[in-house]
């Protein structure tokens, strides 16, 4: 069974996860926006990965826009973001994102942050939160946190949850290849 990665990344951290899938599983990876649709027929697994932003996984929308191509396919999404991943979280995660109407399986993995390979528009947004922060009397801890990260870059790696994924993922080709033998 092909196995197939595409991923949107903004400081690394989802495309780092992605190759690593790939690499796990010999399958293929490579941005959204270079990925050609009419080759999904190729594909047997198709896995997903975003950046998270306001809770919102950057490239899902024009990723799912093409569900209808791979409603039969084993679907794995992904999401790396800064903050710590929670039931709480996941499920904020998978509203806002609308998951729910869609037979997926879902991943939220902690990734990078570094302020420094953030691009535009973004780097402008976060510079504006963080002066917003920094006169708010009112600021919660949370947001005092990001503060110090500014400066200060987040390096994270969830090697337990890219196993899980890669688990998961050679655990369809088990399936598949047992359904095969039997007919």
């Amino acid at each position: 069974m092909r196995t197939l990665i595409l991923y949107t990344s903004s400081t690394g951290s989802t495309k780092k996860y992605a190759e690593d899938i790939a690499l796990a599983v010999h399958g293929d990876v490579m941005p959204l926006n270079k990925f050609k649709k009419k080759n999904y027929k190729n594909y047997d697994n198709i896995v997903f990965g975003g950046w998270v932003m306001g809770n919102t996984i950057q490239g899902l929308n024009k990723f799912l826009a093409s569900f209808d191509l791979i409603k039969d396919k084993n679907v794995i999404i992904f999401s790396s973001g800064m903050s710590f991943p929670s039931n709480e979280g996941r499920d904020v995660i998978i509203e806002q994102n609308l998951l729910d109407m869609y037979h997926v399986r879902y991943y939220q993995l902690r990734g990078n942050f570094d302020y420094r390979k953030i691009k535009f528009p973004y780097n402008i947004l976060f510079s504006n939160s963080i002066r917003m922060i920094a006169k708010d009397p009112n600021a919660s801890a949370d947001q005092k946190m990001l503060l110090q990260i500014k400066d200060t870059p987040i390096i994270y790696y969830d090697q337990a949850k890219i196993d899980r994924i890669v688990s998961v993922l050679h655990s369809l080709n088990v399936v598949e290849v047992k359904a095969k033998d039997k007919k």
